[in-house]
């Protein structure tokens, strides 16, 4: 019997379907300037449009690429658009799209060399440019995985690992003494959650204060620590922030640096949004002291334009990540130093690598470090208008290209508002503003005071932009505090 009279799932018109994809995908990215920035629609609404039902018999791809068309990209959040500044998941470079496309078709499976063979170079070569530009030691290591959440929980794995190794084998019941991890109080959420997986426990997290900067008090972070010391606790680990989630704060690295060294304990860096700045050189002196880390998260995706999903962990040495996650069994068939199954706890994993390498060879550093400098140039745009408006005020420095703002009216003043109506305020004109179609943002919690955030981490955003936001969002925070109306604000 021939191969052709075996059923395959292979498609007579494959380039004709191709094409059909490419051309939906470059007309989103042609219109994605277009409004409303993500549509008013409710989850009940759109699951009645999109076809549901599982056929017995197909309908064909040129048909299915059809209902996408109708029915699920009109739906998709324009990401991509000049005024989505909302989360850090930042606006792609077409060029990483098509990288991505060329990652899925070529559907490589580098859990072992065999199983792909350049997607191993390739990683191990995105990896070297990272670890060059955070300046990584002889002898480092690394992996790529999906994003910040991952990157974190697999640098305080091996964290884990080298302060306990006992764990490895007899689990934290080995443990005569509980692990306690410290983070600043601006810290992101996943580092919590990477305590909880691995075994160490909210209550084992110490949130460490933060000064009027929002960056982590290094006073209070050794006091922390010796309170935990004279408890009878471990002190085994800190998480110092580089480009925080909230006000995109970093933390004094290299004072960090010196009290893990002098106490023993892992230094882990979230850069995940931060890291960016060091693709240009008179940036990197922010970060200054990440050179010190034991392990550095940084995403891709965020601020390097990548589409998703891509994040990166660098270690300060590879053997101890070997030890960590080496990886054996007999179907996997003979070990190859180079397979990447020894480097994560994730065994099957897409060529991640090949969308970064195609970027930045298609766009190269430089013009990636232009566009980071601009969206710093329009965070510090933003932060004058904040200061020179009499209503707006910032509640934080804006030290890369977060800026956090608070408004309170003259009606809310005159009509003698509370701060938790001027802070119901600031939920309202965002949630105003993205039922407009004109922008995506999100709420902010700066020193116990609500705002607006403002993540200008976008290649397309404009100084024109950022002018119509701010006096939109005026427009709109005016009219909903207009005196006779001020009770509303508070409801």
């Amino acid at each position: 019997m021939t191969r052709k009279q075996f059923e395959t799932l292979d498609l007579d018109n494959l380039e004709q379907n191709l094409q059909q994809a490419a051309e939906l995908i470059a007309g989103r990215i042609r219109a994605i300037a277009c409004d409303p920035v993500k549509q008013n629609i409710s989850f009940e609404e759109l699951a009645a449009i999109i076809p549901c039902d599982l056929p017995d018999e197909g309908h064909g791809p040129e048909a299915v690429i059809g209902e996408v068309a109708r029915h699920i990209e009109p739906y998709s959040t324009r990401i991509g658009h000049p005024r989505f500044l909302a989360w850090i998941t930042t606006s792609p470079g077409p060029a990483g799209t098509i990288g991505d496309m060329l990652c899925t078709g070529l559907n490589q499976a580098p859990l072992s060399f065999k199983g792909g063979p350049a997607a191993t170079v390739l990683e191990e070569i995105v990896l070297g440019w990272f670890a060059g530009m955070f300046g990584m030691p002889e002898g480092w290591g690394g992996t790529i995985v999906s994003g910040g959440t991952m990157a974190n929980l697999m640098g305080l794995t091996v964290a884990r690992r080298v302060h306990a190794p006992q764990v490895h084998a007899r689990g934290m019941q080995g443990l005569e003494r509980p692990l306690v991890l410290y983070v600043s109080d601006q810290g992101h959420m996943s580092v919590t959650r990477s305590a909880v997986l691995l075994g160490i426990g909210e209550d084992n997290v110490r949130a460490v204060p933060s000064d009027s900067a929002c960056r982590m008090i290094p006073h209070e972070l050794e006091k922390a620590v010796q309170q935990d010391r004279r408890a009878g606790r471990l002190p085994f680990c800190v998480v110092a922030q580089a480009g925080s989630v909230t006000t995109g704060a970093v933390d004094p690295l290299p004072d960090i640096a010196a009290i893990c060294r002098r106490e023993n304990m892992w230094m882990h860096v979230d850069a995940a949004y931060g890291g960016a700045v060091m693709l240009a050189d008179e940036l990197r002196p922010l970060l200054a002291g990440i050179e010190l880390a034991d392990s550095v998260c940084v995403d891709p995706h965020k601020w390097f334009f990548v589409p998703l999903e891509c994040g990166i962990t660098l270690f300060r040495s590879r053997e101890q990540q070997l030890e960590t996650f080496r990886a054996k069994a007999a179907y996997l068939g003979a070990e190859n130093p180079h397979d990447l199954k020894n480097t994560t706890f994730i065994l099957s994993r897409a060529n991640r690598a090949l969308k970064v390498w195609f970027a930045f060879r298609s766009y190269g550093r430089l013009r990636i470090a232009r566009i980071i400098r601009r969206n710093m140039e329009l965070a510090r745009q933003l932060y004058r208008l904040m200061c020179d408006h009499p209503e707006w005020e910032p509640l934080a420095p804006a030290p890369l290209s977060i800026v956090c703002g608070r408004y309170t009216p003259s009606a809310a003043v005159r009509g003698g508002w509370t701060e938790q109506q001027i802070d119901d305020l600031q939920l309202q004109m965002i949630e105003e503003l993205e039922r407009s179609g004109t922008a995506l943002l999100t709420p902010a919690a700066v020193n116990g005071r609500a705002g607006v955030r403002v993540c200008i981490a976008n290649h397309r955003t404009t100084p024109e932009d950022i002018t119509l936001i701010f006096n939109t969002l005026t427009a709109i925070g005016t009219r909903i505090a207009r005196p006779d109306e001020h009770e509303t604000a508070g409801e």
